[in-house]
């Protein structure tokens, strides 16, 4: 996405599409950016999810025009999140 210009990791050469990665220590948090479309996937650890409750290892939400919402480690955790501006073509 052009908000992430010249400040990524890598490029996934998708404007409409950014992936996150954080690992997070117990009790500490991040905020889940807006976004029409938003994919949060935990592949290790606990975490909670603001309005929502636990998620465990496997665990993973969808979310249509929505975000802020804040993801807090229980342990140490690690999480992926997809922000998506664009609905996959068909």
């Amino acid at each position: 996405m052009d908000k992430h210009d010249g400040v990524s990791a890598i490029r996934i050469k998708n404007r409409y599409a950014a992936l996150y990665a954080a690992r997070l220590r117990p009790k500490q948090s991040v905020e889940l950016p807006e976004a029409p479309f938003l994919h949060l996937f935990v592949p290790r650890g606990t975490v909670t999810l603001e309005g929502a409750g636990t998620l465990g290892p496997g665990d993973a939400v969808r979310f249509t025009a929505t975000g802020g919402q804040r993801v807090t480690a229980v342990e140490p955790a690690e999480i992926l999140v997809w922000e998506m501006h664009a609905a996959v073509a068909a």
